[in-house]
């Protein structure tokens, strides 16, 4: 049983490993094909109660709802169907939305240190700087800064991958000992 686990936990570190890889060197791709994914659920999701209106033709709020929920739902998926850079920008632009509240609040929170006489004060306001600037960045150039935040994704998902082979690895080696110690431990109670 643990030659099985061992091996479906390598196996599962060379699938991730192999994502990760996908991620560092065609993120536009993958991302392109999240979003034709996404067009098609959405497209699904709003044909359903699209069908089931005219189908019942029933003449209440609950049934006018589903009809316009299912019709938005359709424009969207045919958005993201036909502009596959869709979700290309629409991620980065919600991160850089993201990132300048987020630094507009630490500029503010920077001058409450500074009010307070806080000689860290300018550290803060220096990071409040770069993240407003960072997140300018992605709603400025949003396919780049998706590629950027994926193929960062990528790298983290790759190492974290072979990390965990290596520790597979250790474990199966160290695995009589390991094994003779949790024996002792079940014993000992």
């Amino acid at each position: 049983m643990l030659k099985r686990i061992y091996r479906a936990s390598v196996l599962a570190s060379i699938l991730l490993f192999l994502f990760g890889l996908i991620l560092v060197f065609n993120s536009e791709g993958f991302i392109k094909s999240i979003s034709a994914i996404i067009g098609v659920i959405l497209l699904i999701i709003g044909i359903l109660p699209v069908v089931d209106f005219f189908r019942y033709r029933r003449d209440d709020a609950i049934s006018g709802i589903g009809l316009i929920s299912g019709i938005f739902s359709i424009v969207c998926g045919l958005m993201f169907l036909l502009n596959d850079n869709m979700l290309l920008i629409l991620i980065p632009v919600f991160i850089g939305v993201w990132m300048i509240i987020n630094g507009v609040n630490k500029f503010r929170f920077a001058f409450e240190l500074k009010d307070m006489q806080e000689k860290s004060w300018i550290i803060t306001f220096i990071f409040s700087i770069i993240i407003i600037v960072c997140g300018g960045y992605f709603i400025v150039n949003p396919i780049r800064g998706a590629k950027l935040v994926s193929q960062t994704l990528g790298i983290i998902i790759c190492i974290y991958a072979v990390l965990d082979i290596v520790d597979c690895i250790l474990i199966k080696a160290r695995y009589k000992e390991i094994k003779t110690e949790i024996t002792k431990v079940i014993d000992e109670q």
